[in-house]
């Protein structure tokens, strides 16, 4: 060390020394001389201290000339120190299994403690290792497996103890001890202590005998230790032997049969496992059994193969191939052959005589045939024989012997049904049957050609094709749906003849939810091929097939077309026919309905199908026991395979199915991702998809009532019921159902059985959730046992209670949030919510089954279509019987099973329809004590005063209807006069008999007691001349005098007018008529008009009147003023009557003229019906009134003026389409009654639009333009006299006819006959009803042409006119 001054100064001498603050080792270790020198004054050694802190101080003797420099000095290390081994930080005992890989460590960590730095470890095993089994890893200090371990003999690797050494290369070594304790482990499989065993046994005699034993070690295991092996059997072989578990025992399950093996003997494979069934399995044993024989079969035919045998016919019998019969024995040789063969007894002389049976040898017979053998007149022979074998064992065998075909008979026209379900039209172009033709010949194919004839059309050429050479028909892919007809040529070239064969190919498009929501039934003992075949030949419509859609039709009350059996599938196993089917159109029906409803006619269809049905909806998810999911969730899907339909064909039908697959899925969730583009389909209820941030939405009617998918959430239960959709099978379930009740009990939901074990394994879970005198009351049977839990709910009419339900393995709970019962009050302190262990019965040594597997609808509101609960638990052993209540009445508000929201509108089967909470709904009246004594009362005072009218009318009619006169006929002048001119005395003679007629229309002391009054027809026979004067001679009384006056005018044949009805002038019309016009007349063919014409005998009257006519016409006002007519009063209505037309005239207002020249109706109207008896048609009596209206002016006044024209048999529209035109002033809704009683009279409201005159009959002033723009029509039922009094027959004929003709022309009126009282034309027909004539107050032209007839100028002839 040296300071940095100038030695020739002389203050330079520099003075070293250590610093007070140095430690003492430095002091006492190190030494400083005066020229700066630091010296060692003892050896260092660095495992002591490694570095040290050396202080100096330097000055030059100058006062404050001092400096203090630290100094460190390092101690260099040197390999001085042994290593050594730490016990406290490594390990050195282990157990290790002897399975440990080569290379993996063992466990063993070495720990050495050396404190040098600078050495090099080096470890080594120096004894205990001499197999080489283990190493030491020098990096990580391990010892690892070197070569594989073995604990079992003969290696015997089982304890090893290891001395390990390690040395630094410097210093000496330590060593120290290690442990490694080998663990024993299963690696080894058991091995059976024989490789062959063999025992016998006698068939059908040693039964359910034990045969011996085999056992086997483990060689993990000393041989003395207990072996705890399981020994087992593979399934095949568990059916006719059994093994036992622990001991190894075989045994024989029932009797053997020597001929069920192979050469008598049976090889069995037993195995063993090891850990109690938990380890490795043995190499299986081979046991062989030895079955003795019993002489116990009867030889059987070795050849022909399968007991069949072909020959040709129509060959002479020494050329036909012989038939050699083999026979042979499955006893042992001892028992068999050789055997002897003969016809059996039982076989007909008519068999005997056509075949003959030579023995050839050794068990060998020929078959030959006697005769020559016709296909076309017996087909195949099954013939029977008696075989024996050595010690005469006997039995019979058959043989079926068919009869080749050759082409030798003729061919017909013959039809085939071909019917095809393509599923959404995605079915490929495919072979769907073949075109048949008439032919007793089966196998002539070969000679026979296919032509599709032009005639089938355009549509068929493009849909499908015809093989040339064999006559299949293919479906090309896109075929629409619908009936497809081909017909097609056929020629034989063998033959030379030719058919038409005539194919009927129904094309049914199947949609997807036809599949999801079909029903699946299994039919037992069948096949799909025999399900075609028609069980009376050549008869449609017999064949399973088409019995099974007549069923399923009559079941759900639909049409059989609206039946699809889509699916018909062999089921594995040869168990039956798996069928599905579904229904379409308006009548599409769910898979629940489908499914329940058969499984209830289950027993009807079976009988009427003669074929069981063995099973109804085939879902495995049902059935726990077997469910491709366990003991866990299931959910069952259906979808088609596309590329493989089954084509299915009988003679001359055939069936294009679905092949549907069926899928399970082990889960509760979605079965697939929501979709992102909108369907039809994806809401319900009308609602609207909607895609909103890539999300589908719906938008519903409102939100109060339906779902997130429009799904109805709220529904109203009034004593009704509904079925939906089944519960899912899952391992963990709730059920949420929100309700409001009206009533203190009802049955809110049941899923499970609806009949009694239809067979062994059917499920018997069910749930039932009833609400009972204001408790909620569950009852839950999964399957081991029946579990009720009540809930007291607040008794509360309007308020909403929700019901949640959970099972699973944990248990059950039910809880109703909020129930409304205090708790304080309360036994339980939380009684709104319980909770029950899973049931366990006691005969059932399993666990308790957690999952809810309930075949049937889910059912609200009621339970429909079951039987009583006590059959349902006496049938599947329920421990509980669940009681029985009323209907639930009020509001669902929600029904959840875990994220599945039901629609409550999706239902098909239930009472009535399914309404929202919220929609009206009837009003419920609770009657109490003193209102039911009122009602009673009040039933009775009603009851007690309809026997009073009743009595009262009884009288009334007894005495109208049994009138002491007798007589055949009742008459009498009412009324004469000699107004009319010509010194004419008009004596009016009125027939009164209809007056006394009974409540049936028949007239009192009739000759003919069951004949109607025809006044018209008796009229028309009779002439025209004046009655006998009525004078009563002495000493006769008035009783007699009547008698012979009756006589004397029946005699005279003199014409009667008849009450009832009103005619007017021509011979045409009706006999009985009060004008007497046309008395005496001899023009027969007259045609008057109404205007001018008023017949020879009234020329001088008409004459005086019509110039006073035309001046009256000129002084009164409005449009519809007719010239020429007078008014009269009708003297037929009653006096009352007249009055109130008078009265009505009077008080009607005046409206308002029309805004253009159109001729209007009268102001007032009124219908008088005249009921002549109960059972006849109403007569009406049309009275028309008009009413002068002084604001109408002469300015709209018709130039054109007609009649009305009303045919005198039942009117038709066209006759009286002038009537139509008229104006309503009142109500236009208003509706004329079609019938009133006798002498009633109906007031109807006025009328606008006025008139210049006031008669029964009117006048008006009519043209086709008035006819079809009348605003208001007046309806009412017309009927005349010569369609009301016919006998039944001709009532009947008429009544039978819809339409009537009215000529067009009046020339050809007369011509025209008159059939019942109905003019009947055969030119030009305008057809119009018989019945009645509308007339309604809605604007709007007639159905018939009526402006032809008011504008043809001319009455016409035989058509009653009235002016």
């Amino acid at each position: 060390m040296h300071a940095g001054h100038h030695s020739r100064l002389p203050w330079s001498k520099l003075r070293y020394s250590f610093d007070a603050t140095a430690p003492h080792d430095v002091v006492s270790k190190f030494a400083l001389k005066s020229n700066g020198e630091l010296w060692s004054t003892r050896r260092l050694d660095r495992e002591e201290q490694s570095q040290y802190r050396v202080p100096i101080r330097v000055t030059d003797g100058m006062p404050g000339h001092a400096r203090v420099t630290i100094y460190w000095i390092t101690v260099q290390d040197v390999n001085d120190v042994p290593p050594v081994f730490d016990r406290s930080l490594g390990v050195y005992e282990v157990q290790l299994p002897e399975n440990r890989e080569v290379g993996k460590p063992t466990g063993i960590r070495l720990a050495v403690d050396d404190a040098d730095l600078v050495n090099q470890f080096a470890f080594d095993i120096i004894s205990g290792n001499e197999e080489g089994k283990f190493g030491i890893d020098a990096t990580s200090r391990t010892l690892i497996v070197a070569t594989p371990l073995d604990y079992d003999d003969p290696v015997n690797d089982r304890n090893f103890t290891l001395r390990i050494r390690v040395s630094d290369g410097a210093n000496s070594p330590a060593v120290t001890d290690v442990v490694v304790a080998v663990v024993n482990v299963n690696d080894q499989q058991p091995v059976f202590q024989r490789g062959n065993y063999s025992f016998d046994v006698t068939e059908n005699t040693d039964c359910s005998v034990t045969l011996g034993q085999v056992s086997a070690l483990d060689p993990d295991l000393p041989p003395s230790a207990t072996q705890d092996l399981v020994y087992f059997l593979p399934p095949d072989e568990q059916t006719n032997f059994t093994i036992d578990a622990h001991s190894g025992h075989l045994s024989v399950r029932g009797c053997l049969d020597r001929e069920a093996a192979t050469d008598g003997t049976v090889t069995l494979n037993p195995r063993a496992t090891d850990e109690g069934g938990e380890g490795h399995d043995a190499e299986a044993t081979t046991v062989q059994v030895t079955i003795l024989d019993l002489n116990d079969n009867y030889p059987h035919l070795v050849r022909p193969p399968q007991s069949y045998a072909k020959v040709k016919e129509n060959l002479e019998p020494h050329l036909v191939e012989p038939v050699v019969v083999q026979l042979g024995d499955l006893d042992a040789p001892e028992h068999g052959c050789p055997c002897s063969l003969e016809f059996h007894t039982s076989t007909p002389d008519s068999l005997r005589d056509k075949f003959t049976l030579t023995p050839l040898g050794r068990s060998r017979y020929r078959l030959s045939p006697a005769v020559v053998l016709d296909r076309e007149q017996q087909k195949v022979y099954r013939l029977s024989f008696t075989a024996r074998d050595r010690q005469g064992v006997a039995g019979t065998r058959r043989l079926t012997l068919e009869v080749g075909d050759e082409n030798d008979s003729p061919m017909t026209d013959g039809t085939t049904t071909i019917r095809v379900y393509d599923y959404q039209g995605q079915f490929p172009s495919m072979v769907v049957g073949s075109v048949h033709v008439t032919d007793r010949d089966d196998h002539d194919r070969q000679d026979k050609t296919f032509q599709l004839e032009p005639s089938s059309g355009l549509e068929a050429a493009t849909h499908f094709t015809v093989d040339l050479y064999t006559g299949d028909i293919t479906m090309l892919r896109g075929t629409p749906a619908g009936t497809h007809t081909l017909t097609v040529t056929v020629h034989d070239s063998f033959r030379g003849e030719e058919a038409v064969g005539q194919a009927a190919i129904t094309v049914v498009e199947l949609t997807q939810e036809a599949l999801s929501q079909s029903g699946s039934l299994r039919l037992a003992n069948t096949s799909a091929a025999g399900m075609l075949e028609q069980t009376t030949p050549g008869a449609a419509g017999t064949s399973l097939y088409e019995r099974l859609r007549k069923q399923i039709a009559s079941i759900h009350q639909i049409s059989e077309d609206e039946v699809d059996v889509f699916s018909l599938q062999d089921s594995p196993g040869q168990l039956g026919v798996d069928v599905q089917y579904s229904c379409r159109g308006s009548s599409s029906c769910s898979a629940t309905r489908l499914n329940a409803l058969m499984l209830r006619r289950r027993q009807q269809v079976s009988a009427a199908l003669g074929v069981d049905v063995s099973l109804v909806d085939i879902n495995a998810c049902l059935y726990e026991a077997t469910s491709p999911c366990g003991g866990h969730s299931c959910q069952h899907t259906l979808r088609p395979n596309l590329t493989r339909p089954l084509v299915i064909s009988d003679v001359s039908a055939s069936l294009v199915a679905v092949e549907v697959v069926k899928d399970y899925t082990c889960s509760c969730g979605p079965l697939e991702p929501p979709p992102s583009v909108c369907y039809p389909g994806f809401c319900f209820n009308g609602g609207v998809c909607r895609v909103k941030n890539n999300t589908l939405t719906c938008e519903c009617r409102d939100s109060a009532n339906y779902g997130p998918r429009c799904e109805l959430l709220t529904a109203s239960f009034e004593n009704t019921f509904a079925w939906y959709q089944p519960l899912t099978v899952c391992e963990r379930s709730s059920l949420t159902v929100i309700f409001e009740s009206h009533d203190k009990s009802g049955v809110l939901l049941y899923t499970g059985p609806t009949i009694p074990s239809p067979w062994p394994d059917y499920p018997r879970d069910f749930l039932y959730v009833i609400l009972r005198d204001w408790v909620v009351e569950t009852f839950l049977d999964l399957g081991t046992g029946t579990m009720n839990i009540s809930i007291p709910v607040e008794e509360n009419t309007f308020r909403a209670f929700q019901y949640v339900l959970t099972w699973g393995e944990g248990g059950v709970t039910v809880e109703v949030v909020n129930c409304g019962i205090n708790a304080t009050r309360h036994a339980s302190r939380e009684p709104c919510r319980k909770s029950v262990p899973l049931a366990m019965m006691t005969s059932s040594s399993s666990s308790p089954s957690h999952l809810l597997n309930a075949q049937g609808p889910l059912q609200v509101g009621d339970v429909a279509s079951t039987v009583s609960f006590l059959q349902l638990a006496d049938s599947y052993g329920w421990t509980l019987t669940p009681p029985s209540t009323s209907p639930f009445s009020g509001c669902v508000l929600e029904l959840r099973q875990n994220d599945r929201l039901y629609d409550l509108n999706a239902t098909d089967f239930s009472k009535s329809a399914i309404q929202p909470c919220d929609a009206p709904r009837t009003s419920r009246v609770v009657l109490g004590r003193h209102s039911l004594i009122i009602i009673l009362a009040s039933l009775l005072s009603l009851l007690l005063l309809m026997v009073v009218i009743v009595c009262l009318a009884r009288r009334g009619i007894k005495s109208l209807a049994h009138t002491d006169v007798d007589g055949d006929m009742v008459k009498e002048t009412m009324g004469s006069t000699d107004l009319e001119g010509f010194g004419e005395k008009d004596v009016t003679h009125f027939d009164l008999k209809f007056l006394q007629a009974t409540l049936d229309g028949h007239v009192v002391g009739d000759e003919n007691e069951r004949a109607l009054p025809d006044v018209a027809q008796d009229a028309c026979l009779r002439d025209t001349s004046a009655p006998l004067p009525q004078q009563v001679p002495e000493g006769l009384n008035i009783g007699n005098y009547i008698r012979e006056s009756i006589v004397k005018v029946n005699q005279q044949q003199q014409e009667l007018e008849d009450l009832r009805h009103y005619s007017v002038e021509g011979d045409e019309m009706s006999a009985a008529s009060l004008s007497s016009l046309t008395s005496g007349s001899s023009r027969s063919d007259m045609i008057f008009d109404c205007r001018i014409d008023w017949s020879q005998r009234f020329e001088k009257l008409a004459q005086i009147y019509r110039a006073q006519t035309k001046a009256s016409e000129k002084s009164e006002d409005g449009p519809l003023s007719i010239p020429g007519k007078l008014s009269r009063s009708p003297s037929f209505l009653p006096p009352e009557a007249t009055s109130d037309i008078k009265n009505e005239a009077l008080h009607s207002p005046p409206s308002p003229a029309p805004s253009s020249p159109v001729s209007s109706m009268a102001a007032g109207i009124r219908f008088s019906y005249v009921k002549s008896h109960l059972e006849l048609p109403h007569v009406p009596v049309l009275v028309l009134k008009s009413i002068a209206s002084e604001s109408l002016t002469s300015g709209h006044r018709s130039k054109s003026n007609e009649c009305i024209q009303m045919s005198s048999h039942p009117l038709s529209e066209e006759a009286y389409a002038p009537l139509h035109s008229f104006t309503l002033k009142s109500n236009p809704q208003r509706v004329v009654p079609r019938s009133l009683s006798i002498n009633q009279t109906q007031k109807l409201p006025a009328y606008s639009s006025s008139t210049s005159s006031s008669s029964l009959l009117y006048k008006h002033q009519l043209n086709a333009h008035t006819a079809s723009a009348s605003k208001h029509q007046l309806e009412a039922t017309v009927t005349t006299i010569s369609n009301l009094y016919t006998n039944p027959a001709q009532r009947s004929s008429t009544v039978t006819k819809s339409t009537h003709i009215i000529p067009d022309r009046p020339a050809q009126a007369s011509k025209e006959p008159v059939v019942n009282g109905h003019l009947v034309s055969h030119s030009n027909p305008r057809q119009c009803s018989t019945k009645t004539v509308a007339l309604t107050s809605l604007s709007g032209t007639n159905t018939c042409d009526s402006q032809k007839v008011a504008t043809s100028g001319k009455p016409v002839k035989g058509v009653e006119t009235w002016c």
